[in-house]
């Protein structure tokens, strides 16, 4: 993407208590790194209060709406769109994210990242094929909702499996027919680059984006976006022309400004 039409719809704040920087922050530092269009998708509370040290409260909504409302003011040249980065868990009931994240409640859009199962495996620093596969069925289980834009670091579960193999393969593949029958676009994730690398029967590599996965999205022909997945003002773009890079590598364009459209056209027809 070139200066001055950058699009990253992946960015968080202090809100989410795992990040830094304001919402002012970001803005200002977007205009310096060129962007036509930032999306502030911070992390969505769950309904039962799990994991609050990570997540925003229900009662911040309402100022981080505000605050995103009034930078639009300020900043006139940037497009602001206001969204939330969601675990989605079917057992909370798809109304309550729909009615929660609704337009008529401020957001423009949702993505949906999921870093949590039901049940839990955060306890688990490897994981089995069964258990990566229960990360997959989270993502699935967004894509059939129709509430997200599109799902976030869709291989983050591949960190914590000792080697690529058949079965993952397989997982990969019911994630890339899923992208395809529900036209939902899978992301390739900046801040994975940022991470540390680790070693793994597979080698030395990022966390995140893993290309064995992603060879497999290629062969499906998945929609694609880049995310910036910013935790820190000055990595509003960080790495992200990397992560287009990588994906140009496998022949996978970025449809940020597409996605973003899409946004934008159905925030103007509410």
């Amino acid at each position: 993407m070139k200066f001055g039409e950058r699009v990253n719809l992946h960015t968080h704040t202090a809100r989410c208590g795992h990040a830094s920087g304001t919402i002012e922050s970001y803005c200002r530092e977007a205009e310096k790194q060129g962007l036509a269009i930032l999306g502030f998708s911070d992390h969505a509370p769950f309904p039962n209060g799990r994991f609050a040290e990570s997540r925003m409260e229900f009662a911040e909504l309402a100022a981080y709406l505000a605050d995103i409302e009034r930078m639009r003011g300020e900043f006139p040249n940037l497009i602001l769109l206001s969204g939330a980065e969601v675990d989605y868990m079917p057992s909370a009931g798809r109304a309550f994210y729909a009615e929660t994240y609704s337009p008529e409640n401020g957001f423009d859009y949702l993505i949906a990242g999921p870093h949590f199962t039901e049940p839990s495996l955060e306890a688990y620093p490897v994981l089995s094929a069964a258990q990566a596969r229960k990360y997959a069925e989270a993502a699935i289980d967004a894509m059939k909702s129709g509430l997200f834009a599109y799902v976030a670091h869709p291989d983050m579960f591949t960190s914590r499996c000792p080697r690529w193999n058949p079965e993952l393969a397989a997982i990969a593949a019911d994630l890339a027919e899923a992208s395809k029958a529900f036209d939902v676009p899978l992301e390739i994730n900046a801040y994975g680059l940022r991470k540390p690398w680790i070693d793994t029967e597979d080698g030395h590599r990022p966390q995140y984006p893993f290309r064995p996965f992603w060879e497999v999205m290629a062969e499906h022909g998945v929609r694609m976006v880049v995310g910036a997945d910013a935790h820190l003002p000055q990595d509003v773009w960080g790495n992200t022309e990397d992560a287009v890079a990588f994906g140009a590598d496998l022949g996978l364009v970025p449809e940020n400004r597409e996605v973003a459209a899409k946004i934008i056209q159905r925030k103007s027809e509410r």
